[in-house]
């Protein structure tokens, strides 16, 4: 289990170094610990190399934040992968409860959004037990203004009585609701 997590520790060091363009070379080799030996100083490259998996954590990190000429510490630049989710809320106001629809027809759908974000718009369908799931993108990418307002097109789906349409943020769906529940026919 020891050769495992060193291992690990090894890869874990050879990627983000690697990430960051640099160029790491590992040499692996079998340890033997020996009677009367102890363990290397925690702050030595063998520390880094062989420790527990803390370690490999730490020395990645290290090298995630190492400018390229090795200067130290850099800070950290907010990049889009760690944006901050959109915050606000979705409220779907049409269509109305009680209308069905026909396969293949169209109908308006309408939200409030306090997100300003752009949203898409899915048709989902019951799958029981109060769950559901997505069957179709009906109007990708629309606007992010307070209100919106967008043409939706059904596809062709087997005619049921629990359709509903979810309104969420575009891409990463992390804000969303849901329409009222409403029928497509034949």
């Amino acid at each position: 289990m020891c050769r495992a997590t060193s291992m690990a520790t090894n890869l874990a060091v050879a990627v983000a170094a690697t990430a960051v363009g640099c160029m790491l070379v590992i040499s692996l080799t079998p340890s033997r610990p020996e009677a009367g030996k102890s363990r290397p100083p925690a702050g030595s490259r063998a520390a880094a190399a062989s420790g527990h998996a803390g370690s490999a954590a730490r020395a990645a990190t290290s090298a995630l934040n190492t400018t390229a000429a090795g200067a130290g510490p850099e800070a950290p630049e907010e990049s889009e992968d760690f944006a901050s989710p959109p915050t606000g809320r979705i409220e779907v106001t049409a269509p109305e409860p009680g209308v069905d629809f026909k396969a293949n027809g169209s109908f308006t759908a309408a939200w409030k959004n306090s997100t300003g974000e752009e949203v898409d718009v899915w048709l989902r369908a019951a799958t029981g037990h109060g769950r559901s799931q997505r069957v179709a993108l009906v109007v990708p990418r629309a606007e992010a203004g307070p209100t919106g307002e967008a043409l939706v097109t059904l596809p062709k789906v087997p005619p049921g009585p629990r359709y509903v349409l979810e309104v969420s943020t575009a891409g990463d769906g992390a804000v969303g609701a849901v329409s009222r529940t409403f029928a497509i026919t034949e």
